[in-house]
């Protein structure tokens, strides 16, 4: 037998698997294109008021569009997936208490979308009896409260809301789950991916002066700040001199980075190589704006300005 001869038994054979289900579309391959441009919308699953609603969910729900969608003529390029791990070193805790007057929460130093469904778990675990649960909102519903999950102000990062019996009580419940389950590997929420994308700490520039923006209220954005600015630098080039509560100020010194290579930095005619700055906080809607001057309230330089509160907000992502 002639080689070529040899594979023709294996390419009719190849032939046919390859045209699988074909062969019953008279000799062409299904496309199923039509049916689903032309289906219909169907009434959805109508479930009885004694199921539990941490066991049934839509496993890939759809979120609801804002406005009407219009589609960008823009080719840019897909952003990075955000990484679902730790948004700590390994020396923070897995979760902390926090407080901030008389608002309670859980900080996990886990992402959203890895912590719900350890939430899902303590619930179920716990008898809980959902009235509805929704993770694209991280909010478990009982008739007696709700446990509620969110970005937390860093990337990376989990706050952890119950007011389910008392919000002391169900928090330290919480905690004491998470803190047993937290090194399990339960998986993530495909659903609750969207709280991951909820960027908290925004620099920006408004009429030519930079301001850092806190999706926090007053008073957890004081506390949050007052935390940062007296931990979170560690160079040497940063130093908490004072502070105001009652008028929502900050004062600081800063070296900048350049202060030894001229630039702006000549601007201010120091020798000491740290610059004195009044950071001042005002309530924007339901955020918090962030201001830098000098100690008397007049404008610096924008560059100064950026540096210094772009430094603070990498402390606070």
């Amino acid at each position: 037998m002639k080689p070529i001869l040899k594979w023709m038994p294996l390419m009719l054979c190849s032939s046919l698997v390859l045209s699988g289900c074909g062969l019953f579309q008279d000799g062409y391959y299904y496309d199923r294109d039509a049916e689903y441009r032309d289906a219909k919308m169907a009434e959805p699953l109508q479930l009885p008021d004694s199921g539990n609603a941490l066991r049934y969910q839509d496993s890939m729900p759809v979120p609801q569009a804002d406005s009407d969608f219009i589609a960008s003529q823009a080719d840019d390029d897909a952003p990075r997936p955000q990484p679902l791990a730790s948004g700590q070193g390994d020396d923070q805790p897995y979760v902390e208490s926090r407080q901030a007057g008389s608002e309670r929460w859980l900080l996990v130093n886990a992402a959203p979308a890895s912590v719900w469904p350890r939430l899902q778990g303590f619930a179920t675990d716990h008898g809980i009896n959902a009235t509805s649960a929704n993770a694209a909102s991280g909010r478990i519903d009982t008739a007696q409260g709700s446990l509620s999950l969110r970005q937390g102000l860093r990337n990376g990062t989990s706050e952890v809301r119950c007011d389910i019996g008392g919000s002391s009580q169900c928090l330290s419940s919480v905690k004491a789950y998470l803190e047993a389950n937290g090194g399990g590997d339960t998986g993530v929420s495909l659903a609750a991916q969207p709280l991951d994308q909820n960027e908290r700490v925004k620099l920006r520039n408004r009429d030519g002066g930079w301001e850092l923006d806190l999706a926090l209220d007053g008073e957890r954005a004081w506390s949050e700040l007052l935390y940062q600015l007296q931990n979170g630098f560690d160079d040497g080039r940063f130093e908490l001199t004072d502070q105001n509560r009652s008028a929502n100020r900050f004062y600081v010194d800063y070296r900048p980075l350049d202060a030894d290579d001229g630039g702006w930095f000549d601007w201010f005619g120091d020798d000491d190589n740290y610059q004195h700055y009044r950071l001042q906080l005002s309530a924007r809607g339901a955020s918090t704006v962030i201001s830098a001057t000098d100690p008397d309230g007049k404008a610096v330089p924008a560059p100064a300005a950026r540096e210094l509160l772009d430094a603070i907000a990498s402390t606070l992502r």
